[in-house]
């Protein structure tokens, strides 16, 4: 690393991120390998995730930074922000995990300039809406100054329309605790006063139906959220047009949605569906923004490239079959015959589901739901659905292949991406867990996995199970430490589809270790 930036520390004294710990977390669309993804569909040639450079604004304790640079350690990673405590917590765990190529830095985001140099991606999440109006030019100008001639800027912001309404709720909860300067008690008053103002309001009227949605959003989100965002006087939220036309004032346009799934209109009623398929490409982003009116988005995650970038806005049927696809797709009944048209319900983790009657697409969710959490490309999704239908094939395999992966794709049921992510499905003889996931199970369950998603380990027996798996101890050692901590049986309570609790299991120890290594080979945490 060549950044010479390590005493560029701000003039400012201690921020509220200092005395109030922001929590750290992996945001999915922020990752390179998605960005790149992105890019690509729109005809761009971003740079590789593999070996590319990486800068994220405002990034906290590293905790969206971090498992990136765990993930590709030829490509090198910058973090700056304002909070000397936070970057310092940052710091000690990038020392734990012994990363060489990733700084956070105590730094002033009007302190970074040309000195920084170009970087493939750089990442703002959580930021633009926070910090005062220069602050915002200075994001703008980093965004063009730093940015590669085919790198992509992601900002996120709150947006109207519906911060409307969130800003109505926050004039209240600001007024009633405008003299209190403890954070708990400032939190508490804030909830109490939403309460009463929500209780107060008549439930059939359009307003107290606001108030008691808005109560209930304010009673759930964490204390520290509801201190920083809600309760920051200076918080703005913007439209997208805005923020659009200010970057077209610094040389950056418009490259759209973090959220690929956004485009896909099938949701809405068939006039307004119609509508926004007539606007042009070269009205892209007025199309995103009357979305934006009828969804009522609250919050916006924008990607921006530079203006001399030729975009290509049209997306064809067969661009799918140049990406990698995943998806956690699992059958509800297993049994069902693959060959006839008989129907075959899906379930993804999320909980939404799919029924198919096609035997190639029955045998095509089976294969990427056995193949989670690797990616397949088209081409190996393609010949493993006919190897499950015992090597039938038709003509038009690849066009209904294809046809049903662009819908799937576009609504977001299916993911896709550029390249490859690096982990492993199978089992080794040492398996070996992420160490990132390791060190983060040691203190919590909820961990890092290799898709950059957060995920939660079952219980404390699991978190103790993750840290045997460093690849020094066979399976049968793993048994007999297992054993010897927690006994020679297990009681696990597992749940059917239908959400009923199913019958306890009561499993040895080898057999808990087998299923312990199937869940967390499934969550994505594996090694080669």
């Amino acid at each position: 690393m060549n950044v010479q930036t390590e005493h560029r520390h701000p003039s400012t004294g201690p921020t509220p991120y200092d005395e109030v710990f922001y929590p750290g977390h992996v945001y999915g669309l922020t990752h390179p390998n998605h960005l790149a993804t992105i890019a690509t569909v729109y005809g761009m040639q971003p740079a590789p995730v593999e070996r590319c450079r990486v800068l994220e604004l405002g990034c906290g304790v590293g905790g969206n930074l971090l498992p990136m640079a765990f993930q590709y350690p030829d490509s090198e990673f910058i973090g700056v922000d304002l909070s000397g405590v936070t970057i310092e917590r940052g710091q000690r765990n990038i020392a734990t995990l012994g990363l060489s190529n990733i700084k956070l830095l105590h730094c002033d985001i009007m302190n970074v300039d040309a000195d920084f140099g170009q970087f493939d991606y750089i990442i703002a999440h959580g930021v633009y809406s926070w910090v005062p109006p220069e602050v915002r030019e200075k994001m703008m100008t980093i965004f063009k100054q730093n940015l590669a001639p085919q790198g992509v800027c992601y900002v996120s912001y709150n947006a109207h329309p519906f911060s409307h309404l969130r800003d109505m709720v926050r004039d209240m909860m600001q007024y009633h605790t405008r003299r209190i300067a403890s954070m708990k008690e400032k939190v508490g008053q804030a909830r109490a006063i939403m309460k009463f103002l929500s209780d107060g309001s008549k439930a059939n009227s359009v307003h107290g139906a606001v108030m008691r949605d808005q109560c209930n959003r304010v009673l759930k989100v964490p204390d520290e959220l509801l201190f920083h965002d809600d309760l920051d006087q200076g918080a703005t939220a913007f439209l997208l047009h805005v923020v659009a036309e200010d970057a077209g004032r610094h040389g950056l346009q418009y490259l759209g949605d973090a959220d690929f799934s956004r485009r896909y209109l099938a949701g809405y009623a068939e006039e307004v569906r119609a509508t926004l398929q007539r606007f042009p490409e070269s009205e892209f982003m007025a199309r995103d923004q009357y979305q934006d009116f009828i969804d009522g988005n609250g919050f916006r995650r924008t990607l921006l490239c530079h203006d001399r970038i030729s975009l290509c806005r049209r997306v064809d049927l067969d661009f799918i079959t140049r990406f990698h696809l995943l998806s956690t797709a699992s059958p509800l009944q297993p049994d069902v015959c693959l060959t006839d048209n008989s129907a075959m319900e899906f379930e993804n983790q999320d909980g939404s589901r799919i029924t198919v009657t096609n035997p190639l697409l029955k045998a095509a969710h089976l294969c990427l739901g056995r193949a989670w959490p690797r990616a397949l490309s088209f081409g190996e999704l393609l010949d493993g659905a006919r190897a499950l239908l015992g090597g039938r094939q038709a003509d038009d395999d690849q066009q209904t292949l294809t046809e049903a992966m662009y819908i799937l794709a576009s609504s977001g049921e299916v993911s896709f991406l550029v390249s490859p992510p690096f982990l492993v499905k199978e089992v080794s003889d040492r398996p070996q867990a992420s160490l990132l996931a390791r060190r983060q199970a040691q203190t919590s369950s909820l961990v890092t996995n290799l898709l950059h998603q957060t995920v939660q380990l079952e219980d404390d027996r699991t978190r103790h199970f993750l840290q045997l798996l460093d690849g020094t101890r066979t399976i049968e050692q793993i048994i007999a430490e297992m054993t010897e901590t927690f006994g020679s049986t297990t009681r696990v309570e597992p749940t059917d589809h239908t959400e009923q609790l199913a019958d306890p299991l009561l499993l040895s120890t080898r057999g808990s270790v087998e299923r312990s290594l199937a869940v967390v080979s499934k969550l994505g945490l594996l090694v080669a």
